[in-house]
């Protein structure tokens, strides 16, 4: 072999090595959502974290989505990723709330992410959710959809404004379970996948559901009333497995990280984007708001928001400290826009 050909090969066979070493050092992660396909959270999942990743993050790290309830029981998909199942999970911790009680602080919250992480909020949150769940939390997605408690039969309203739901039976997860119990209703845990069945059969009356998704799952055609104001925030955040974030390099951790942190603005407006287009929808089938206003409304927002701290006082050491980083007095007027409330909230 001349020296021509030699130094060839040997460029040859340096490109190769580094080519090689290039996609070795690319990691792909599994994800799934707790949520069915077909809400608009799990879709901004889709859309605007792992789309994203998945674009730009060829040769650093790729992320591979399994699938939603199809895949484990929301209930048991934290427990599923402690196992390393799969790598990530985005799912609402109310599915999981007997694991990390201190979802509900996010369920109550008025701060976003980019002020926790600035007061050292995120940082607390971070701790608990490794020691809770053997979970890195890397992202608080679509954290500004808020809630509504939607109803199927008119209720009474009360000397004090405040609906009556004794006798109401309705379907909830840890999210509206005090609530409900602090309005008389009975509370049953029931997948959102079935709930259009439950409601057709008589078997719940209402359930409490995001601002957002229910055209998506035809409950807009069953539902009669809808209670305003509208309430907390989602606790959907999306954590990795602690030994899968352990694995990682130095630069998949901050490629994931700044992408994590971006999710959090685009899911937000993504989420709203699809609100306004579906408010449409209710109206046109005829949904009607039963609205409470005033001192009503004022004690509607002071019971809904007072029983989830009262429960996480109850079950978390961590209580005082989250109430204090994750709560300001001032709440942002949910008239704005969503816009001026990113603004006021980070």
């Amino acid at each position: 072999m001349n020296k021509l050909n030699l130094g060839i090969g040997v460029v040859a066979a340096s490109a190769a090595v580094f080519a090689s070493s290039a996609f070795a050092a690319e990691k792909t992660l599994t994800a799934v959502t707790g949520l069915q396909q077909t809400n608009i959270l799990a879709q901004a999942f889709l859309e605007k974290f792992v789309k994203v990743i998945n674009t730009s993050g060829k040769g650093v790290v790729q992320v591979k989505y399994l699938g939603g309830q199809e895949i484990v029981p929301p209930t048991k998909s934290a427990a599923a990723l402690k196992r390393g199942q799969y790598d990530i999970l985005s799912c609402p911790t109310a599915y999981y709330i007997g694991t990390v009680p201190e979802g509900y602080a996010l369920t109550a919250s008025n701060q976003g992410p980019r002020a926790l992480r600035a007061n050292g909020g995120w940082e607390l949150l971070q701790k608990i959710y490794a020691e809770r769940a053997g979970a890195h939390l890397l992202s608080w997605g679509s954290n500004m959809t808020s809630y509504y408690t939607y109803l199927v039969k008119e209720p009474k309203i009360g000397k004090d404004g405040l609906p009556d739901l004794t006798g109401f039976k309705m379907r909830a997860t840890g999210t509206y379970r005090p609530l409900f119990r602090a309005l008389g209703a009975t509370t049953i845990n029931i997948k959102t996948s079935e709930l259009l069945t439950a409601v057709q059969r008589g078997t719940v009356d209402g359930f409490g559901f995001t601002d957002v998704s229910l055209p998506a799952l035809g409950m807009h055609t069953v539902t009669k009333f809808r209670l305003r104001p509208n309430y907390y925030q989602s606790n959907t955040v999306e954590t990795i497995n602690l030994a899968t974030w352990a694995s990682l390099t130095k630069a998949q951790k901050d490629r994931l990280n700044r992408l994590a942190i971006e999710f959090e603005t685009s899911s937000v407006l993504f989420v709203e984007a699809e609100r306004l287009r579906e408010e449409k929808i209710i109206r046109e089938a005829g949904v009607k708001d039963i609205v409470l206003t005033g001192r009503a409304g004022a004690k509607y927002l002071e019971i809904a928001h007072g029983e989830i701290w009262k429960q996480l006082k109850s079950r978390s050491k961590y209580h005082d400290d989250l109430k204090r980083l994750l709560y300001k007095e001032g709440k942002p007027d949910r008239q704005l826009t969503i816009s001026q409330q990113l603004d006021m909230k980070r």
